[in-house]
C-alpha cells in the first residue's frame, strides 16, 4: 500500500455528473484503527468515525493527527 494525500476539490462539477468513488484505507497513528474509507471527487463519503477537514481526514478517538490514507489498488 502507499500512502497519499487527499487533494483539495478546485474545480466545480456540474451535479448530474457521476464522479467514481475511490476506496482507501485510513489508518488512525493514536490508536491503531484501520478502516475502509470512500471519497467522491476528493471528498470524504459520510462516516460515523472519520471526518475531514480540508485535505486531512481524522478519526473521531481524539487524535489531532492526522490519518494515514492508503490505496487499496
Amino acid at each position: 500500500m502507499v500512502p497519499v494525500l487527499v487533494k483539495q476539490q478546485t474545480a466545480q462539477v456540474s451535479e448530474d455528473t457521476e464522479a467514481p468513488a475511490t476506496e482507501m484505507v485510513a489508518f488512525c497513528p493514536r490508536c491503531k484503527t484501520l478502516e475502509t474509507v470512500w471519497f467522491v471527487r476528493d471528498n470524504l463519503m459520510p462516516t460515523l468515525k472519520f471526518f475531514q477537514e480540508a485535505s486531512r481526514v481524522y478519526h473521531d478517538c481524539g487524535s489531532r493527527e492526522p490519518c494515514r490514507l492508503y490505496r487499496t489498488q
